[in-house]
Formats: structure tokens, sequence, C-alpha cells
């Protein structure tokens, strides 16, 4: 965008919406939206949680975010939501403000807090924290779609926080095609295992061998003309940076999903080195992919084989073995 504002097409929009940690539905009784800015980002919401939409109409930032008003304030009646556990959505948050007035007018038994932009803490659940500046909405005006792969890959690293199910999806798309494996645990140091066995995490300093090791092993198989699958945590832009070293022949894909999902997983394994008390930790170093970013994120709810087919299918990928019927 010429005007330096973000243009985030749906498709973006609706992958983050996936793979965020809101509440379950059973514990959502509406989802009430700060009208006008919030109505399509509550009215998104309350689709993909299946729970009625109602709008709170408020005022305090005008569309270049400059204060309009002392305070935030209401334009219309207060929606009643008396005794409702409520999801309280708005698109921008920037001190949150007009986010706490909202709560405080709602007289309702639980309030969630949803921005769809925002810096960290600026609600209890910010979509895109890695989107600095301005954005362009794709509800306001048209947003082109982030381009597709100019050609399919040799080599994908299947990416995401412990818990995800990128090894099982990494080991599963390898044999649809006939690929090389690459298992990055096998490739820690053993002062690294040690620390994760202790329920330490890992330093970029204790990371850098490692990634470099991972780094040769991509370029090897290349350079014999292999294909290759890579399973990797992946977590930082610069480590994915290190691993792909920008080739267009390498694609990242990230399986991301809600927390307490990831901690279910967790908690249900066995024989893996990997501390469940970690995984908040995991949590707060993943670098969601900023705008021009080239990744495809993909929601771990799915059973694994139907995420093999759909990274098969929006990769242009020729599988050796037929997908799920």
């Amino acid at each position: 965008m010429s005007d330096g504002k973000v243009g985030l097409p749906f498709t973006r929009i609706a992958e983050r919406l996936r793979t965020a940690d809101l509440p379950p539905r059973e514990e959502v009784d509406a989802v009430v939206a700060i009208a006008r800015g919030g109505t399509v980002p509550g009215a998104l919401v309350a689709y993909e949680l299946g729970r009625p939409l109602r709008l709170l109409q408020m005022n305090y930032r005008d569309d270049d975010n400059t204060p309009r008003h002392e305070a935030p304030t209401p334009l219309a009646d207060v929606p009643s939501v008396t005794g409702q556990r409520i999801l309280l959505v708005d698109d921008v948050s920037v001190s949150g403000a007009t986010l706490s007035r909202a709560r405080e007018l709602l007289d309702a038994a639980h309030v969630t807090t949803l921005a769809f932009k925002g810096r960290p803490g600026a609600a209890d659940v910010v979509l895109f924290p890695d989107v600095p500046g301005c954005v362009h909405w794709p509800w306001f005006e048209d947003v082109t779609p982030a381009p597709a792969p100019h050609a399919s890959p040799r080599a994908i690293i299947v990416a995401g926080v412990s818990g995800s199910g990128k090894s099982t999806v990494g080991r599963m798309l390898a044999d649809r095609l006939a690929w090389r494996y690459v298992e990055a645990d096998d490739y820690h140091p053993p002062e690294n295992v040690a620390k994760m066995r202790r329920g330490e995490p890992l330093s970029d300093a204790d990371r850098a061998p490692w990634l470099a090791a991972l780094k040769a092993e991509l370029d090897a198989s290349l350079a014999r003309g292999e294909g290759v699958i890579l399973t990797s945590s992946a977590l930082k832009a610069q480590y994915r940076k290190i691993l792909t070293g920008d080739r267009e022949d390498v694609q990242i894909v990230l399986l991301h999903g809600p927390a307490r999902l990831l901690a279910d997983r967790l908690n249900a394994r066995t024989g893996h080195f990997f501390d469940p008390h970690l995984l908040q930790s995991q949590l707060d170093t993943l670098e969601l992919p900023a705008p021009g970013e080239r990744m495809l994120v993909l929601d771990i709810e799915p059973e694994p084989d139907r995420i093999v087919d759909r990274i098969t299918r929006e990769l242009a990928l020729t599988p050796t073995t037929p997908p799920t019927p």
C-alpha cells in the first residue's frame, strides 16, 4: 500500500481468527461489538462461535486514531446483557480505554475482550499484535490477497510450538510426497536437551548452532535434488529467515491453534522430553507472520491427514500416494 498502511486480506484475518485463543463457544452467551469499527469483526467472531451479536455504539477516536472526546462515550443505549458471559470485540485498541469503558458499562457476569489489532496486552486477545502501523481493513476497501508461491517448493519447513502436531504432519507429508524427512529435535546438542529436560527455555545463543545444523541439512538435500520436509518450531522470524535463506524453493507451513488445545495435547503425551509448562514460554516467543512474510498458516484442529491434504493442495505439490477420499 502506497500510503504506508498494512493491507490485511480476509484470508489472513480468517486464519488468525481460527487459531486465536478464543473462549470455548459453550462459555460465551453473546458477542458484543463496539460499533462502528468493531461491527464486522464482531460479526466474524459471532459467526465463528455461533453466538448472537449485539452492538454497543461508542466513540472515542476518529479514523486517524485521534481522540475526539475526553473519554470513550456511548452514543446509544447499552445492550442488555445482564448476567451473561460476553466476548467484547473491537477492531483496534490503542490504549485499551474503549474496551475498559465498555466493560464497565456492560452489566455482564464475565467479559473477555478481543481486539483485531493492538499492542500486546491491549485486550485479553489481540489477533494482530505483530502489525505496528495502521491497517487497511477489507470491509472498508478492497485489499489484494497475499500472492501465491511462484512454483512448488522443494523444501517445506513444518513449524509450530510443541503440541501443534508438526512432527505427525511432517512425517505424513514426507510419506505422501516420498521426500526425505528431518526432525529438528534430533539436531539439538546434548546441553540443549538437558536444559529442556530441566524446564529451562532455550536462548538465542543456545539455538544458533542448532539452526546452523538444520540449515546445512536443508542445503545439502536441495543440492542433491532431493525434496525434504523439516519439522522445527521456528518460533521467531529471524529463525525462519536463517532456515529459508530467502530461497523461493523453501516454504514454511505454520501449524497453530488455541492454547488450551495445545496444552491438552501436551498433557496427554508420553515419552517426549518437552516439559508442558514451557508451552506458555513458546507461545510468548512465537512471532506470527507479519505482512510480507511468505508463510502458510493452518489450523491444528482438523485431522492430520486433512492438514496434509490442504498443504499439498495449497502448495501445488504432487503426491505419490492418493489424498484422503
